[in-house]
């Protein structure tokens, strides 16, 4: 995976190569955070506490996006809030704005308090679901969603931090620095790179539907083998037939 832009390439003359060390220090930063996370679910034995961690910071950026903290109560819309949960999670599939209300009692931090107890305890259903088709198998799957995602989005990230040198260094013509913008906007695309991740993560988690399979018994595996043996016989039929 390549993990720096080469800031000085041809495509962008506009930046300054003495400054290249500067322009790398950013990506270098990011780099460490998102490997970081990587060799957290690649050698943590149990990823529960950061699903939970996913879970609420998830349900904060829900609630954050629907309800303005510094409007009115009764202005809040809770039962888009609501429908927007159900969305991420559809073991809350019943909630609603009503119960959120009732729950709440116009107390934005009791609110928060509230979906967080219901993404984690939804977190734990789903898990305890899981691991009784089979112990053990959430931790792999939970292993495999962060393991994707953090790969998938940070290569969508490295591109988006390409294009962002390239429209920085135009911005010198405004008298922008270029280092400074690239600093602000480029941490603000790895905040939302990085929120992006555990949103995904968290919502492939709670979708996960594995299916128990059912053994075959002596019986049916023989009759299988009866009719596999009369479909090659009738194809061996129809070559010799051909020829």
């Amino acid at each position: 995976m390549q993990l720096l832009m080469p800031v000085c390439a041809s495509w962008l003359p506009t930046l300054p190569c003495r400054n290249l060390f500067d322009y790398d220090q950013v990506v270098n930063t990011q780099r460490d955070r998102v490997y970081a996370e990587r060799r957290k679910a690649l050698l943590n034995d149990n990823l529960a506490p950061l699903m939970i961690e996913y879970a609420e910071k998830t349900c904060d950026d829900i609630l954050e996006a629907n309800v303005d903290r510094a409007a009115d109560p009764a202005e809040w819309r809770l039962d888009a809030l609501a429908a927007k949960v159900a969305q991420y999670c559809p073991l809350l599939e019943g909630l609603t704005g009503q119960e959120l209300a009732s729950q709440s009692n116009g107390n934005f931090e009791v609110l928060r308090g509230y979906l967080r107890e219901l993404a984690v305890a939804a977190y734990n259903q789903k898990a305890a679901a899981v691991d009784d088709i089979e112990p053990g198998l959430m931790q792999e799957a939970q292993k495999f969603f962060v393991l994707t995602q953090i790969d998938n989005l940070w290569k969508e990230h490295l591109q988006a931090i390409k294009f962002l040198q390239q429209a920085v260094g135009l911005r010198g013509y405004a008298a922008k620095d270029p280092l400074t913008e690239f600093k602000l906007e480029g941490y603000n695309l790895f905040l939302e790179t990085m929120a992006q991740i555990r949103r995904n993560v968290i919502y492939n988690v709670y979708v996960f539907e594995p299916q128990r399979i059912r053994p075959v018994d002596g019986q049916a595996q023989q009759q299988q083998r009866q009719q596999q043996q009369k479909s090659a016989a009738a194809a061996g039929s129809r070559e010799r037939r051909r020829r």
